[in-house]
């Protein structure tokens, strides 16, 4: 009868398997952050598109809330972009926010104005409904966390409908994600 050994693995042959591993682990880890950075990226303007998409067609189809969204403001902020290299410098009327944190409590989680703009709030959270809107990328070049849908226009036309973000504390939009979204939002 004959004689079976069985042989393991070597130390040596193991540190070999874990040092390649590692190496390659250091060198796919990095681009996958990226990647993962530039999803978040894209699904927040691709948010902003449907959220615009949204308000123009309330303010096509109800001459009621496009009053009501032309006539009121919240805020006013002084909006400075580059559109195709160019820098350009306006207000920014802000019409109504949403929260858009991912927590889940109640709060905030329809878009909100004035008792003026409350004829377009209300068709709008109809539309699209009364759930949360995370904005998924996370940080601002500041380190301040982005939690803040901003729906408003191009002063002094209200056809110019903009959708920003920006953080909570301040409640002041920080950058435009659409229409041109803007090349520091990275």
């Amino acid at each position: 009868m004959a004689k079976s050994t069985k042989r393991g693995f070597t130390l040596v042959e193991l540190i070999v398997v874990i040092s390649i591993i590692g190496v390659l682990a250091a060198i796919l880890v990095p681009s996958m952050l990226g990647y993962v950075k530039r999803s978040k990226r894209t699904a927040d303007i691709s948010s902003a598109k449907s959220i615009h998409d949204s308000v123009m067609a309330i303010l096509a189809d109800d001459d009621e809330a496009a009053e009501a969204f032309s006539a009121s403001s919240i805020g006013k902020h002084h909006a400075s972009g580059k559109t195709g290299g160019e820098t350009d410098n306006y207000d920014f009327i802000i019409v109504c926010s949403k929260d858009g944190a991912s927590n889940n409590g109640p709060n905030h989680s329809t878009w909100s104005g004035n008792a003026q703009t409350k004829p377009f709030t209300d068709l709008l959270n109809d539309f699209m409904g009364k759930g949360k809107s995370p904005v998924k990328f996370q940080r601002s070049a500041s380190g301040k966390k982005l939690n803040r849908w901003y729906i408003g226009y191009r002063d002094p036309n209200p056809i110019d409908v903009e959708i920003w973000v920006g953080d909570g504390t301040t409640d002041t939009p920080m950058y435009r994600l659409w229409p041109n979204t803007e090349e520091d939002y990275v």
